[in-house]
């Protein structure tokens, strides 16, 4: 399946996997001080992934500790009608992509100091293979950048057996920077208050970083009695909308066309026949 923006642009998974924010319970107790979260933040979260009526699939992220590491992991499944390009070069119809990221913040600066990714396939000749999970081709590539100071950072990726490696010279990432709609809602914002951040993300394939703005659009309350909030993400060409709780965590997220919906657990992983 390929996704286009308004410009007709394709866009990959691995993109739209930058902009979503779900967060893990650790299994002890929280420590204080940790910069742009909440105590209330720590939870895990389940969405389901739609093309209107259509499930995809499924995002699993967590955050964790350590006693010196902030570690966000995530994880977006997806299964996707092939082009007819993409069919002639694989010699398959429908493929099933995983994308799986994990970033590790320093807790006393704050700063990024390892990201890790992973990007794979699946291939599968017709539907009922892609039913069975009975695939007949697998591929993945592999990122590493570890930050080695003075704004460098040390990448390392692994392409179809080749591997590479490179320095880059980038921006660190702050922590706070990082979970900035987070922050935001926990700063208790007015309905129109902007928040510019120079250093959202780090492309590391792309060599660049990017930037953001937020804008707090609406404020009521839910079904709970709590306060909803919606945000505007201006990043770059794009606008993203995400519908979060008085914490900052995303309830559901309008993206690229794809529809992000929080789940149970079950409900969100499970992929069959009735909700293709």
């Amino acid at each position: 399946m390929t996704i286009l923006n308004e410009k007709g642009e394709i866009l990959s998974l691995r993109l739209i996997s930058k902009f979503i924010f779900l967060i893990f319970l650790p299994n002890f107790v929280f420590t204080e001080g940790i910069q742009g979260l909440a105590e209330e933040n720590f939870g895990e979260r389940f969405y389901g992934v739609y093309l209107g009526e259509f499930k995809l699939g499924y995002v699993i992220h967590k955050v964790s500790q350590t006693e010196h590491t902030v570690i966000q992991d995530f994880s977006m499944n997806i299964r996707m009608a092939l082009s007819e390009e993409e069919q002639t070069q694989h010699k398959a119809k429908y493929a099933f992509s995983q994308i799986i990221s994990r970033y590790q913040f320093d807790k006393k600066n704050g700063l990024l100091n390892e990201m890790t990714e992973a990007d794979g396939k699946k291939y599968y000749a017709d539907y009922d293979s892609l039913l069975k999970s009975n695939y007949f081709k697998r591929e993945i590539s592999t990122l590493t950048a570890k930050y080695k100071g003075d704004f460098s950072y040390e990448v390392l990726t692994n392409n179809k057996a080749e591997e590479r490696s490179k320095l880059l010279k980038l921006p660190k990432l702050h922590m706070n920077d990082y979970f900035a709609e987070i922050n935001f809602i926990l700063s208790n914002p007015e309905i129109g208050e902007t928040r510019s951040i120079e250093v959202f993300d780090l492309d590391f394939e792309k060599e660049v970083f990017l930037g953001a703005t937020l804008t707090l659009k609406q404020k009521e309350r839910g079904l709970e009695g709590n306060y909803e909030y919606v945000i505007q993400e201006d990043l770059g060409d794009e606008t993203f909308t995400y519908t979060v709780d008085r914490y900052g965590n995303i309830i559901g997220a309008e993206i690229f066309g794809l529809n992000l919906i929080l789940e149970p657990k079950e409900q969100a992983i499970t992929l069959d026949a009735k909700n293709i």
